[in-house]
């Protein structure tokens, strides 16, 4: 190529040249061609010169095939690396706009090349990285890991596939059901380990298309799994979390909520959630034992679906695990002491209570505080005194820590609470071995921990160990191997920011090709 002028103004540079090729090859057939049929002139848009647009007038050359039974009559010449057939950018811009559409996605990288002087739509973007290439694949790789993401959050899932030696994104299905992998699975053969979560459907569609795979349960999900029975046992439990004092006045304070550190209430306020409790648990089962759904019983009784979820998994009122509270009770618990001991003296004006722990470090409403404050007013006697005691949510993360990551009275609070309820003391030593044969990859241990677990006598643990036992070997690999789901636990981290990026736009077949080209 021949540059012939250059000329600039303040809204761009024009750069004139030719091509000064003698020969090119036909496109269809292959074959070098020396005759000339005309020459026409093409505009092309490049990276910008000084934050100016740069156009480049190229004048190109036609070529006659002389190729006989070739179909093609005329062709065009193509400079390799400026001109590509029906093109009116060069590759160079052409790839920058895709490496724009890639990081911000159609609207943000339109306005983008709008400040950088080579303005161009969103809807070209969109094409430009939906007709980008792809790398055909032919087979799996040797380990393959699975793992799902949520297109729309509880209704619409998607896979992603994974070569966990590589980390390169093998390949994004549109759901995660068990015929979709499979099917996946039987046109790419060769994974010889598969690593997935705790989900059936991966486990299924591995076992009918590479049943001579090695299928590896992650074990961060089965310790997740674990950590969430231990919760259920500690609730189950909760009178064992406050700790004993020397005030009989306390033993009338009922345990706080199961989940937070909520204010305690009086036993006598307690009675009314037990009644509620014991009537919703009844209507539930009830429904349920006329065969209607979850969804028509929330729906007949006012409740949500994960409330009547719970009542109809607990075999008794009393095994019905609460639910996480909010955040209200978090903020008042530590300044109910000061509250009820103003109260006592005469203060029940509850906007001059909250000013008074708004200056202790109070960061909640005045409605909080006069929500619970009515309560004590209802009651007709003094405030109760509060009586210090552990929540489940922390007394789950003292027996699921490591005892090196726990201070000095968080240590002694442990051993308090295990010596005062010898059934949770079993559950921390299950947790303890479990812990100790994860660390060590020493998954032949597991059938001896299942029997530990079982012996335990708790339901959630026995639940824990017939799902275990049902995926045996995919979660003893997973305690014995290096291989885990880590990898691609962290592509669904970056495919959480890719669909925020393209919020409303982001189809699947669009948020497919972010997900692969994406660096």
């Amino acid at each position: 190529m021949a540059v012939e002028q250059v000329t600039a103004d303040e809204s761009a540079v024009t750069i004139s040249a030719q091509t000064t090729t003698s020969e090119a090859r036909c496109p269809t057939c292959g074959s070098v061609s020396r005759y000339r049929h005309g020459r026409y002139r093409r505009r092309l848009d490049d990276v910008t010169v000084g934050g100016r647009r740069t156009v480049i007038d190229l004048a190109v050359q036609r070529f006659r095939c002389a190729a006989d039974g070739c179909p093609r009559r005329t062709f065009t010449e193509q400079i390799e690396g400026l001109t590509e057939r029906f093109a009116r950018r060069t590759p160079r811009l052409r790839r920058v706009f895709e490496r724009f559409m890639q990081v911000l996605a159609g609207r943000p990288a339109a306005r983008l090349t709008q400040y950088l002087a080579i303005p161009v739509s969103q809807n070209t973007l969109l094409r430009l990285l939906r007709r980008r290439p792809e790398r055909p694949r032919a087979a799996a790789p040797r380990v393959l890991g699975v793992d799902d993401f949520a297109t729309r959050k509880g209704h619409v899932y998607a896979t992603i596939l994974l070569d966990m030696q590589t980390g390169e994104r093998v390949e994004v299905l549109p759901d995660r059901t068990a015929a979709t992998l499979a099917g996946w699975l039987r046109e790419h053969p060769g994974a010889e380990i598969v690593c997935r979560d705790r989900g059936g459907a991966y486990a299924e569609a591995v076992r009918a298309a590479a049943p001579d795979a090695v299928q590896v349960a992650d074990r961060f999900h089965v310790w997740r799994n674990l950590c969430e029975a231990v919760h259920k046992c500690v609730a189950h439990h909760r009178a064992c979390l406050a700790e004993p004092t020397g005030d009989k006045s306390s033993e009338q304070v009922a345990p706080a909520s199961p989940h937070t550190g909520s204010p305690a209430v009086p036993a006598e306020w307690e009675g009314v959630r037990v009644s509620q409790r014991r009537e919703r648990h009844a209507a539930v089962h009830e429904l349920r034992a006329k065969g209607i759904g979850i969804s028509a019983i929330a729906d007949a009784l006012g409740l949500d679906r994960k409330t009547v979820r719970r009542y109809a998994h607990a075999a008794t009122p009393e095994d019905v695990t609460p639910a996480p509270a909010g955040r209200r009770g978090t903020r008042v618990a530590p300044f109910l002491p000061y509250l009820h001991e103003r109260w006592n003296q005469g203060c029940t004006d509850a906007a001059r209570l909250c000013a008074e722990i708004a200056e202790r470090g109070y960061t909640g409403s005045q409605r909080t505080v006069r929500r619970h404050l009515q309560a004590v007013r209802a009651s007709g006697k003094p405030a109760p005194e509060v009586a210090k005691q552990l929540s489940v949510r922390r007394a789950t993360h003292l027996i699921t820590s490591h005892p090196d990551h726990l201070d000095d009275n968080a240590t002694l609070r442990l051993k308090q609470l295990l010596a005062r309820c010898p059934e949770l003391d079993a559950v921390a030593a299950c947790v303890e071995s479990f812990a100790t044969m994860m660390a060590d990859l020493d998954g032949r241990r597991l059938p001896h921990w299942l029997q530990q677990a079982e012996a335990t006598g708790f339901p959630p643990l026995k639940s824990l160990v017939n799902g275990i036992r049902q995926d045996l070997d995919a979660v003893t690999a997973g305690l014995s191997t290096h291989w885990n789901s880590g990898r691609v636990e962290g592509n669904v981290n970056r495919i959480k920011r890719i669909k925020r990026d393209g919020y409303g736009r982001a189809l699947f077949d669009l948020l497919r090709l972010q997900i692969l080209h994406a660096d």
